[in-house]
């Protein structure tokens, strides 16, 4: 301690020592749980400098999209009612996919508004297949114009028998991956649809595919405004708009609200939530997975989320659902289980969402052909969270597209064909938290024990060295009385 103090100097220096430590120890319990709240809280909000802010802007976990296409094997027999149209399910077709966060505005309110880009790349090692593999399946074209046309006048339709006589096709024929993915199929149909004045058809593209125009552009999935979690973390990751409104203008009632997050921000919750809610702007529309079960991934602990059949129900289970029905409320529910009418998202055209292989839906959708092998394992759309800071541990988003090949009057190509949901292709979105990540989420997990670690550790110390110092003072006492001879005491 100090060689040249008195033995006064030394036992009070030992005391001092252990009351700071004890009285260290009481200050920080006290005050740590608002310091570790403001810690965690400058770490999760959304602003220049965080960790969900670095997280946000550009996604650091890899990222992939699996997309699957159907290959119709004996299209040729689609007039013979006696066979079953029979399906082939090709890939995975894999890309790396990466999400950035760009042309940013803050507004005053603790929101950020924002576009977002993404960015694709083929990854021939993780596929089955090549792009340049050949898929037969409907001409979207075809059936477009021809849906669109459904309720036209005699002499319109007219017309548009001579147009899809001389450029249209019912079967897209051994068209290659690539085009029907990102290149895209060049056809005289889409000039014509372009040029006719259909209300509310605005078709952004010269070319079609499924992801044409989407690579690389800021402007293709709309503007989001999101809260940044400064009003609390509670609110991290909600949008509040799309398009510059809170509604999408698609459906009535909550099924028209813009909520949820953007499914890679998550708020911060001190209890697990029973269910949570994404909004895909692919679908324009909120999904609301449920509460599963505890997943743990490098020793992250958190709740797998999943899909249930209540998110493609439109009222015929669950009530509650009936406003994703865009029919007349006396022809509602409109469809059975398992599927969702995405026309008013598809420029109006027969598209139809289910989960991958009519998962969960109505049999009678698989029933009508062959080659759906629906499976939990394989199939099932979830996410798992950690609830405390809301950074996602697993990702598999599944989402199944499907045309609806109809009878049309008037319309030569289809006023004989059958009534059938044709599945024509399903994708996955993966991601999974990196163990560097997970370190991240743990140390985040530990701060609020930190501080009541090192407390206890002080006021351990401190406790331990008063009672050292009253042990050896108390003994000493003891020992002087002790020597006193007898005698002298009598004196």
């Amino acid at each position: 301690m100090c060689s040249s103090c008195t033995n006064l100097q030394k036992k009070m220096v030992s005391l001092g020592c252990s009351a700071f430590l004890i009285l260290a120890a009481i200050t920080l319990g006290v005050l740590w749980p608002s310091m570790s709240e403001k810690v965690l809280h400058d770490k999760l909000v959304v602003k220049p400098g965080s960790s969900n802010y670095e997280n946000w802007i550009r996604t650091p976990i890899p990222m992939f999209l699996e997309i699957y296409l159907f290959n119709w094997t004996n299209a040729d027999q689609l007039s013979n009612r006696s066979v079953k149209p029979n399906f082939v399910e090709v890939g995975p077709y894999t890309f790396s996919e990466l999400h950035e966060r760009v042309n940013l505005v803050w507004n005053d309110n603790g929101t950020v508004t924002f576009q977002q880009r993404r960015t694709w790349h083929f990854v021939p090692e993780l596929s089955k297949g090549s792009l340049d593999d050949v898929i037969t399946n409907l001409n979207v074209i075809t059936l477009n114009t021809a849906y669109l046309m459904r309720n036209s006048n005699w002499m319109i339709k007219d017309g548009v028998n001579v147009v899809l006589n001389t450029h249209g096709s019912l079967m897209w024929k051994n068209k290659p991956v690539r085009q029907l993915l990102f290149d895209g199929v060049e056809d005289p149909l889409l000039d014509l649809l372009k040029t006719l004045n259909v209300t509310g058809l605005n078709i952004p593209f010269d070319k079609f595919g499924w992801f044409v125009g989407r690579n690389l552009s800021e402007t293709f999935d709309g503007s989001f405004t999101m809260r940044t979690g400064a009003d609390g973390l509670q609110n991290t990751g909600f949008l509040t708009q799309w398009n510059g409104s809170p509604r999408t203008g698609m459906y009535s009632g909550r099924c028209g609200e813009v909520y949820g997050t953007s499914g890679e921000l998550w708020p911060a919750n001190k209890v697990t939530p029973t269910n949570i809610t994404l909004f895909p702007s692919d679908i324009c529309r909120s999904i609301t997975l449920q509460a599963s079960e505890e997943v743990s991934l490098y020793d992250v602990r958190g709740t797998k989320y999943v899909g249930d059949e209540r998110v493609f129900d439109n009222g015929t289970k669950y009530p509650e659902a009936s406003c994703w029905c865009n029919a007349d409320s006396s022809h509602c529910p409109d469809l059975k289980p398992g599927l969702f009418n995405a026309s008013a998202c598809k420029y109006g055209s027969p598209t139809f969402v289910s989960y991958p292989h009519f998962y969960l839906a109505d049999e009678s959708y698989r029933s009508s052909l062959d080659g759906m092998h629906p499976n939990r394992t394989e199939h099932e759309f979830y996410m798992a969270i950690e609830p405390t800071t809301g950074i996602p541990l697993d990702v598999r988003a599944q989402l199944q597209i499907n045309e609806h090949l109809q009878n049309l009057k008037g319309i030569g190509f289809f006023e004989n064909v059958p009534d059938l949901m044709v599945p024509m292709l399903w994708f996955r979105q993966r991601a999974t938290l990196t163990q560097e990540l997970a370190e991240q989420a743990k140390l985040a997990l530990a701060l609020p024990s930190l501080g009541i670690y090192v407390a206890t550790f002080f006021g351990s110390v401190g406790v331990f060295m008063a009672a050292i110092f009253l042990y050896v003072s108390i003994k000493k006492w003891s020992t002087v009385t002790e020597m006193i001879p007898y005698e002298e005491l009598g004196q």
